[in-house]
């Protein structure tokens, strides 16, 4: 579990955040983490018992876990990672400086309104499906067709639609089967989970090795 919060904190802030920067640096690499750690840190600094039992639900039985939260939730140190986020974004949107950078800031104080006003996991949905996923998508459409946006979201969804039928069928086969052991609510969020790890670690894993291949033919 703390291996994908890292990892997501990371994947979050990159994704969100590389079509902005022109070259990206390791010191950028460092900002990317504490801005997308926001993902992380707002529900568990505006729902932090909600988000506790969250984890509960998923089976984590570590006590060393929940006290290393408890520590961190008493002294304050999610109000620090918020800080540290939210210098992170001042930093990223100063270099290079261009109108279009103040996504940064929509995107920070988007995701900490919807953690303010909503349940994590429902918060999370709104960030995932309709911030992180649609701006990517949007961007894919553009690395497949630049000079036509309608012919390159009909060439994205040809290509992702044989994935997407075969990930539902997969989320129903383990709705099926986790239903059998958990109520509806905890089946539902094993399953989310579960389905983010999958996704998310492949993903990384993908872009990494696609982005050293390229500095090598260069």
């Amino acid at each position: 579990m703390v291996i994908f919060l890292l990892v997501a904190s990371y994947h979050f802030g990159k994704e969100d955040t590389q079509f902005l920067i022109n070259k990206i640096s390791y010191f950028d690499q460092i900002l990317f983490f504490f801005k997308g750690s926001l993902i992380v840190l707002a529900p568990m600094f505006f729902h932090f018992e909600e988000t506790v039992s969250l984890f509960k639900l998923l089976l984590v039985e570590s006590e060393f876990f929940y006290s290393t939260l408890e520590f961190i939730e008493k002294n304050m140190l999610l109000f620090i990672g918020l800080i540290l986020s939210a210098l992170s974004s001042i930093f990223l949107f100063l270099k290079e400086f261009e109108i279009k950078k103040f996504t940064i800031f929509f995107d920070y104080f988007s995701i900490l309104i919807l953690n303010y006003y909503f349940a994590p996991l429902i918060a999370f949905t709104i960030y995932f499906c309709f911030l992180h996923s649609i701006r990517h998508s949007i961007s894919l459409i553009y690395e497949i067709d630049s000079s036509n946006f309608n012919k390159g979201l009909r060439k994205f969804i040809k290509k992702a639609l044989p994935l997407t039928i075969l990930t539902a069928f997969l989320c129903l086969i383990g709705m099926y089967y986790l239903n059998n052991i958990y109520d509806l609510n905890s089946s539902i969020l094993k399953l989310i989970f579960i389905g983010l790890a999958s996704l998310t670690f492949p993903h990384i894993l993908l872009e990494y090795l696609l982005e050293k291949n390229e500095k090598q033919r260069n």
